[in-house]
């Protein structure tokens, strides 16, 4: 079992007043210093790497076309929020990460890397 980290990213004000994100639309968020693409689709947060496999475009300042798949603004290669899997084709995969809604918010989950894994 994958030992978490969990970080809130939004309150439960931001998320109860829908001051986070509206629907079908993605941004980037930094937590802990790492940039997340944040997406919102049928009402659920999804939070992927930001980078764009094939040319390390900034997936957060992209689009979220109507199936939920966020688009690189720089060759417009899709990835789907909830899986990571590039849908246009390529074989790319952008990497996911848990989201929970909690009492007080919404956190996003790292995996907590073994002391061996850091260098």
């Amino acid at each position: 079992m994958t030992k978490l980290s969990w970080h809130r990213i939004a309150t439960l004000y931001e998320l109860e007043h829908d001051l986070i994100l509206p629907e079908l639309t993605v941004k980037t968020i930094v937590v802990e210093g790492k940039k997340i693409c944040l997406g919102r689709y049928k009402n659920g947060y999804y939070a992927l790497d930001n980078k764009c496999m094939h040319a390390g475009g900034p997936l957060g300042e992209g689009k979220c076309d109507q199936y939920g798949n966020v688009i690189c603004p720089f060759h417009r290669y899709k990835y789907n929020m909830v899986t990571g899997k590039n849908t246009s084709g390529e074989g790319y995969y952008a990497y996911t990460y848990p989201i929970e809604t909690r009492d007080d918010g919404i956190y996003i989950g790292f995996k907590v890397k073994k002391w061996w894994q850091i260098f």
